[in-house]
């Protein structure tokens, strides 16, 4: 039996890039993993997809959303 740790009233909010660019630039991003030279590293990204910073580590790549002002949202 798979346990559900989310509230019942819980609704998903799911936003697709292009939704994501009527938010405005300056307002909304998303940290993405990569691979570069075979080690991961974490990419900022504007909600267009420009990417504004890359860091070697996720809460590298968070403190930078905040330097930028951004609200993050998870993209899938």
């Amino acid at each position: 039996m798979k346990s559900n740790f989310l509230p019942e009233n819980y609704i998903p909010f799911l936003m697709t890039q292009s939704d994501l660019k009527k938010l405005g630039l300056e307002e909304v991003g998303y940290v993405k993993q990569y691979q570069v030279n075979g080690k991961p590293a974490w990419v900022l990204h504007a909600a267009d997809g420009t990417a504004l910073a890359v860091q070697g580590d996720s809460n590298a790549a968070l403190s930078s959303a905040r330097h930028h002002e951004l609200d993050l949202v998870s993209v899938h």
